[in-house]
């Protein structure tokens, strides 16, 4: 017999389909902040989806029904867990189509070039290190990062939002 504060089987399949559903939503958002566009607007795209990995641990915590904290950390972390999963994904796939196509290599060297200093390009070329070697070196850092940062992110702040909603359904 489990004890109210833990979870059970009943209170995970919520949080699998919350998951599931904000994962590919999110996942929509991350693919739409790889479009050329201000880094204001990319801003804007990544603090929708860390928003989002809190509202999906919140909706999973009130769709299971779980009444305690610890129940909704449980809960939360799962279901944001997997919609960090799903967005490192669709981010890495999308960075990896970019890789491929020149116009969008070109468009991210111009950006690269923007935030280099006259001192960062003399010692480039000190270096032997050309604008397109930094680029998909950038590149590939980002995919790492990214890859690696969504799910940690969405399990953290999932784990905050179930909690929130555990206590939402604690009071109601």
């Amino acid at each position: 017999m489990t004890r109210p504060s833990q979870t059970s089987p009943h209170h995970l399949r919520p949080a699998l389909r919350v998951g599931v559903t904000a994962g590919l939503t999110l996942a929509l958002a991350a693919i739409a902040q790889q479009a050329p566009s201000s880094p204001g607007m990319r801003a804007l795209g990544t603090f929708i989806i860390m928003m989002g990995f809190g509202v999906a641990g919140y909706f999973a915590a009130r769709r299971s029904g779980v009444l305690h904290r610890n129940a909704g950390y449980s809960v939360g972390a799962l279901s944001g867990l997997i919609a960090g999963l799903c967005v490192s994904c669709a981010f890495v796939v999308a960075s990896l189509l970019q890789s491929f196509d020149p116009a969008s290599v070109e468009r991210l060297q111009a950006e690269v070039a923007q935030q280099l200093s006259p001192l960062q390009v003399q010692q480039m070329e000190a270096a032997n290190i050309d604008l397109g070697t930094l680029t998909q070196f950038s590149l590939a850092l980002s995919i790492a990062c990214c890859g690696l940062g969504f799910p940690i992110a969405g399990l953290t702040l999932g784990a905050l939002g179930g909690a929130s909603g555990a206590m939402r359904n604690h009071r109601a």
